[in-house]
């Protein structure tokens, strides 16, 4: 190494612009504000339905069919009858109906006798969840149109 090789910290100090504090202060106060416009805008509420699984289609269409009065067991007993399989794990049903309720295709209720009971929780379809049901029904008949006939 030469002896009048600046190390890095010189090198940045002297070539490169130093911003001032107000300048990074706005910098910082523009990007805050385009987070929370993203973040917290009604576009952001809104979720498109999606592609769903055979299996939460199921269970959608479970809690669809149960109006509101469907828990964990008696929405998984519907789901067998639906699909015409015996689930094994009624834990798989449980997840799937806490994923679409943090998706907002589903909501649900506490017993209003035992409101720490999560086994004991009814399960709603929200308009999203008729919304995405819809679509997928919509999609399947698309898929089977003029075959179904031939099965």
């Amino acid at each position: 190494m030469k002896p009048n090789d600046m190390d890095i910290d010189e090198i940045l100090r002297r070539y490169l612009p130093c911003a001032s504090q107000e300048e990074a202060d706005e910098a910082g106060a523009r990007v805050l504000k385009r987070i929370r416009a993203m973040r917290f805008s009604e576009a952001a509420k809104v979720r498109k339905p999606g592609w769903l699984p055979k299996f939460d289609l199921a269970v959608l269409a479970a809690v669809d069919e149960l109006q509101g009065e469907g828990t964990a067991v008696t929405i998984t007993l519907k789901v067998e009858e639906l699909l015409e399989e015996r689930i094994v794990s009624g834990s798989a049903v449980f997840i799937i109906l806490l994923l679409q309720e943090r998706s907002g295709l589903v909501a649900s209720s506490p017993d209003p006798n035992e409101p720490d009971a999560a086994d004991l929780q009814s399960f709603k379809i929200t308009g999203s969840g008729r919304d995405a049901l819809a679509a997928a029904r919509a999609a399947e008949a698309r898929r089977a149109g003029p075959l179904a006939d031939f099965a």
